[in-house]
């Protein structure tokens, strides 16, 4: 039995798995989890990044026009493997890394699914981007020697004062009351 490591937080894999199933067993595959994560012999798996279809079902556009349109392949895997997709008949299973919530998993297939082939998809070309703006620029100004200081004693002395006159105009009132 063939085993299949995939490590924890892959990204942007896909498996293609030919099936060796009736078109009524790859029918029920198609809606069941738990059978979708059996196949590939794992307890479960997230169905949301399992496809089961028919390959006639792909019509023109075809299993190598699908990998590329519709999961972004990238182009030398499929040229690797071109003759053995396009020799495909039946149903076929894409297993995609969300399948495994970001787990690790050691895949052991059933006999009735084969692996195909392990399709990374492209990466997007990383580009310098070169910033020549003036706000882009590090900073050139002089710093200050030191922040400025609040005034002292005017405003404190101020207030000071302001309260002895209500204290006296209020000792004057209650006295000639």
């Amino acid at each position: 039995m063939t085993e299949i490591s995939v490590p924890a937080f892959e990204q942007g894999t896909t498996r293609v798995f030919a099936l060796s199933l009736s078109d009524g067993a790859a029918q029920e595959l198609r809606e069941d989890p738990a059978a979708q994560a059996q196949i590939i012999g794992l307890d479960e798996v997230n169905s949301t990044g399992v496809e089961v279809f028919r390959l006639k079902d792909l019509s023109d556009l075809g299993l190598v026009g699908y990998l590329r349109e519709g999961v972004d392949a990238n182009e030398e895997d499929l040229q690797r493997d071109r003759r053995k997709l396009m020799a495909l008949e039946g149903w076929v299973m894409l297993v995609h890394s969300s399948a495994f919530n970001d787990k690790s998993a050691t895949l052991r297939p059933l006999p009735e699914a084969t692996l195909i082939g392990t399709y990374a998809q492209e990466k997007p070309e990383a580009r310098e981007i070169l910033l020549e703006s003036e706000a882009a620029q590090p900073y050139t100004g002089a710093p200050t020697d030191r922040p400025p200081q609040a005034p002292r004693g005017r405003a404190s002395g101020s207030l000071v004062i302001v309260g002895l006159v209500m204290l006296v105009a209020l000792v004057l009132w209650w006295v000639l009351s």
